[in-house]
């Protein structure tokens, strides 16, 4: 899903200016063209695309995690290579391309490469379109957009350990 900025801009304008002159097109005045409850499309459209980048978002960090995995193994020289074959990630083996094409470990480690730049330039840019789109339904509509997303506190997160916080570190 893509969100020009000018498109996110014309559309706060437009429901700016909706609401400072309720007229028609013919230019009467007094005869409002939107009732105040009525809402635009994209402003009733913002939760929902919201959470389509929020789940895209969880896709590429899954698809991140994995390429990471996949590239921290084949950089260790230790790892045999029939070894790499058994390993699974989410029950899907890590190294396809292991077993069918007889590709090589280098080989492997260059696409891993590849593939883990484009996949941080794509959650980049889906972080900042969320950030545009949160501002937005927040900017326009606060308690609605807020009430549609689902509240995020603290209280709703889910505390991280410290043996975690270690093994993340590497200690």
């Amino acid at each position: 899903m893509d969100v020009r900025l000018n498109r996110l801009l014309n559309s706060a304008e437009k429901l700016i200016q909706d609401k400072k002159d309720p007229k028609d097109v013919s230019g009467k005045t007094g005869t409002p063209i939107q009732k105040a409850d009525e809402k635009s499309d994209f402003v009733v459209s913002l939760p929902v695309q919201y959470h389509n980048i929020q789940s895209r978002l969880t896709e590429l960090q899954k698809q991140l995690s994995k390429e990471q995995s996949r590239m921290g193994l084949l950089e260790d020289t230790t790892q045999d290579e029939n070894k790499l074959k058994e390993l699974l990630f989410e029950g899907e083996p890590l190294f396809p391309e292991l077993g069918e094409n007889k590709i090589s470990k280098p080989e492997i480690l260059e696409a891993s490469k590849g593939t883990i730049s484009s996949l941080l330039a794509e959650l980049k840019k889906k972080e900042v379109e969320g950030e545009n789109i949160f501002s937005l339904g927040m900017m326009l509509s606060p308690e609605e957009f807020k009430g549609k997303i689902g509240s995020v506190s603290t209280a709703s997160m889910k505390p991280i350990s410290e043996t975690m916080v270690k093994r993340l570190l590497g200690s």
